[in-house]
């Protein structure tokens, strides 16, 4: 392995070949809001995820529906399959299975 050193260059010189990036006032606030969330979190008082119940199939009479919105989404074949084999495989309908998909990325990804 060899090793080469690192060049050297001032503040001005890194600035004309970085990409200007996001600005620094919204990255604090969202860093405040991240550790307030935080502290909210490691103290019982912040929900860690979206609470929701997924059950294949309609609900029982008499329950209340929570209200949905249809939304047709194109997927590759080879990804519809796989997401099919592992909707049977965890027993829920493929609806199921996409509603907890998107409900775990919104849970993952909560600064997007």
């Amino acid at each position: 392995m060899t090793s080469r050193k690192a060049k050297r260059m001032s503040m001005a010189e890194f600035e004309k070949v970085s990409e200007p990036g996001e600005p620094l006032e919204p990255l604090r606030a969202r860093q405040e809001a991240d550790a307030a969330w935080a502290e909210r979190a490691f103290q019982g008082r912040e929900v860690l995820g979206t609470p929701i119940r997924i059950r294949r199939g309609r609900p029982k009479a008499g329950d209340a529906a929570a209200p949905t919105v249809v939304k047709a989404i194109r997927l590759p074949e080879a990804l519809l399959e796989q997401l099919q084999t592992r909707a049977k495989a965890e027993g829920l309908s493929l609806n199921a299975l996409l509603q907890v998909a998107a409900v775990e990325y919104l849970v993952h990804h909560r600064g997007a």
